[in-house]
């Protein structure tokens, strides 16, 4: 054989090893299914990422966004609390929460967490989901990310969007 051989060799291999690579990287998201009590409604909870940034423009990017689907079954009209939290490297933990009433089937939501990514470390994104309709269930699925240490000193608040 000669180098050139053994260097395509070694340089295809290199690249079938790379691009295998990108088949294999895991996927992030989050999920949990739950069913109420009498089995007829289904919630299905999926948190897609989270990341930090400059949501509100004020020139620090301390901001986490946050981006999740629920996706119901089994009736005609929902009836959900949902709690989504942030827990900082340091233990803080904030938590909001929210009623929504729906017909839809499919809610995608961003929750904006302004002002929050003070720390250096693992961030811990989870959303609690409770419904009463067709009985009681509920779920919690969680999301960890680092996002780089942050400053600031504006007080924390939140805010979710939801879109069908």
């Amino acid at each position: 054989m000669s180098k050139f051989t053994v260097c395509l060799s070694l340089l295809l291999g290199f690249l079938m090893i790379g691009g295998l690579g990108l088949f294999i990287t895991p996927v992030h998201a989050s999920s949990v299914t739950v069913s109420s009590t009498n089995d007829r409604v289904v919630l299905s909870l999926t948190i897609l990422g989270a990341e930090y940034t400059d949501a509100d423009n004020d020139g620090r990017a301390d901001d986490v966004v946050a981006y999740f689907d629920i996706k119901l079954s089994g009736t005609r009209r929902y009836t959900l609390d949902i709690y989504p939290s942030l827990e900082l490297p340091s233990g803080a933990e904030y938590t909001y929460a929210y009623t929504i009433n729906t017909r839809l089937e499919i809610l995608h939501c961003t929750m904006y967490f302004y002002n929050h990514a003070l720390e250096s470390g693992d961030y811990i994104f989870s959303v609690d989901l409770v419904s009463f309709t067709g009985g009681a269930t509920s779920g919690t699925t969680d999301y960890v990310f680092d996002p780089p240490g942050g400053s600031g000193d504006a007080d924390p608040c939140g805010s979710l969007e939801v879109a069908a």
